[in-house]
């Protein structure tokens, strides 16, 4: 699922090893900072700081802030993607995957990443959801395309497979704020009913 970044020259050249994990600390560090300060509260400087080079390296990875930003948001989404992926291959059971996805979304919740940015700074949250948005709903109906085969099958009818994907990443995206009222029902719970519910409720017509 993961998908490389692009050299900002346009080109297909591998930065080589030692640049993409210099570029990958810068990212980490810019995200660390954020999730402690704000995006406001950080600059180009402090990130240079925190992982001890200089300006002059920093441009040569990162044509200013605003690239760095968007950088963050790219590497969130692929650690997630990438995560669930590492997931689905430790359990390929195609049987099992709802409760893979499940487990999943579940543990990553709880990792408290989103939970941490909504109270250091709600609105790079809300853009970092947005930027990811698309992506996440088609990662969803990805993942769960051998579930949603399953009620198919025992079904007879399609399933709004988008539908489904994109009311999980709305969800999934409420928890940040909400997650703490959840109870007595558990992440996970609510997760799985909210799934299968709607895939079992919001299909398409019948095949011809």
């Amino acid at each position: 699922m993961t998908n490389p970044i692009p050299p900002q020259d346009g080109t297909a050249k591998d930065p080589g090893p030692r640049a993409r994990r210099t570029r990958q600390k810068i990212l980490d560090t810019a995200l660390d900072l954020i999730i402690d300060h704000g995006e406001s509260g950080v600059t180009i400087t402090d990130i240079c700081d925190a992982v001890g080079i200089s300006r002059t390296t920093m441009y040569r990875h990162f044509a200013g802030m605003d690239d760095i930003i968007r950088g963050v948001y790219l590497n969130v989404r692929e650690r997630f993607a990438d995560g669930l992926e590492a997931a689905i291959a430790r359990n390929p059971d195609k049987r099992q995957r709802l409760d893979v996805v499940v487990d999943y979304l579940y543990r990553f919740f709880n990792e408290g990443l989103s939970q941490k940015l909504a109270q250091t700074d709600p609105n790079f949250l809300r853009e970092l959801s947005l930027a990811n948005f698309d992506s996440r709903v088609e990662l969803y109906k990805a993942a769960l395309d051998p579930f949603f085969d399953q009620v198919e099958q025992l079904t007879g009818t399609l399933v709004d497979r988008h539908l489904v994907g994109y009311f999980i990443t709305h969800f999934y995206a409420s928890l940040t704020v909400y997650g703490a009222y959840a109870k007595p029902y558990e992440i996970d719970v609510l997760l799985r009913k909210l799934i299968v519910g709607l895939t079992y409720l919001n299909q398409a017509p019948p095949r011809e």
